[in-house]
């Protein structure tokens, strides 16, 4: 199924909505989303419901610009596992190789691609879906939140050379100049972000903002209520859809030698290897209660390359498959269909 994106791309909408006068509770009940899951990164929504809630906003609180303002607001880590992706990568390119490669992860319903040519990249990005409401104000958004994270990687102070929409435009020309500050093109072939082909061969900072924080908050004793293995397996829930939730890696992000990081768990009376087991059974049974989620995407939210795999863990786990764990959860009868 396409038709889904991460309940983090949510996040701050409540907030828009309440100070441009609206009541967010009424917004997501017309679009049937729960406000509950808002932010989190392992539900997920219909495509087409964030769609039309973005649209419905821009016309009825008098403010075409919403998926920009809403995108302002945002910070790369909505993207989750994507973020962890690129923030894991040497260079800007291979960080956003990473970001096309696992854009699926995040919602099936986007295209991403990297259009290199000899001087100058273009970031390419649509949806797969063809009747979707509000079109214009969802890739707004997208590409919104891809200017954000590019300032991620490459500075506050970039810019991109271009900014391409495939739809007319709907909010003053100065909205657009102003945040994303080059020139903006209407009625394009593509929804493109282009920029020089120096860029992708920028290194990355290797101090992790997501990471930094995770650290001083859990490490230097901000938050002295919540375990060290919390913290770390925040972080591998992050991880393991883009296939980086390893020791090396996870203890990369957290700023530690990863000997340190296995000697911090074994205090607590954990491992590492235990923590992204116990991170794939739950997300595994939170997925598996979210019948809008395919099995084939379950699999790849834990960070499985084989459906069989999943199949494996599930009887490890649940002594039984995860589909009969899904018709537990879900109440169904023995036998319905498979999505």
């Amino acid at each position: 199924m396409a038709d889904l994106i991460s309940a983090s791309s949510l996040t701050r909408l409540p907030e828009l909505i309440s100070e441009l006068g609206g009541n967010p509770h009424e917004y997501c009940d017309r679009t049937g989303i729960d406000p509950a899951i808002i932010g989190t990164y392992d539900n997920f929504v219909p495509f087409s419901a964030l769609s039309t809630l973005l649209g419905l906003c821009a016309q009825e609180l008098g403010t075409p610009d919403f998926a920009l303002r809403l995108a302002s607001r945002q910070d790369p880590d909505i993207l989750g596992p994507v973020a962890i992706a690129a923030r894991s990568a040497e260079t800007i390119g291979d960080a956003l190789h990473g970001v096309a490669r696992y854009a699926h992860v995040y919602s099936p319903a986007l295209a991403v691609e990297l259009i290199v040519g000899d001087t100058e990249v273009s970031y390419s990005l649509d949806t797969v879906l063809h009747r979707l409401p509000h079109r214009s104000h969802v890739v707004e958004l997208a590409l919104g939140v891809t200017l954000q994270t590019f300032r991620m990687m490459a500075g506050h102070d970039f810019h991109p050379t271009h900014i391409s929409f495939q739809h007319p435009r709907i909010s003053e020309m100065r909205v657009y100049t102003d945040y994303f500050g080059c020139s903006v093109e209407f009625g394009s072939d593509r929804n493109l972000l282009t920029f020089p082909r120096g860029v992708m061969h920028r290194h990355l900072p290797r101090v992790d903002p997501l990471a930094y924080d995770l650290a001083v908050r859990f490490m230097a004793g901000r938050n002295p209520n919540v375990a060290f293995h919390d913290a770390v397996s925040a972080l591998i829930v992050r991880s393991l859809p883009a296939g980086v939730a390893t020791l090396d890696q996870v203890a990369s992000l957290m700023l530690l030698h990863p000997r340190t990081l296995q000697r911090r768990l074994a205090s607590e009376g954990r491992t590492f290897e235990s923590l992204v087991d116990d991170s794939r059974r739950e997300l595994a049974h939170s997925l598996l209660a979210n019948t809008d989620v395919p099995l084939s995407a379950v699999s790849r939210q834990l960070g499985y390359s084989e459906p069989s795999t999943l199949t494996r863990s599930c009887k490890r786990w649940f002594s039984t498959t995860p589909l009969a764990k899904r018709r537990e959860l879900a109440g169904q009868p023995r036998f319905p269909l498979q999505r």
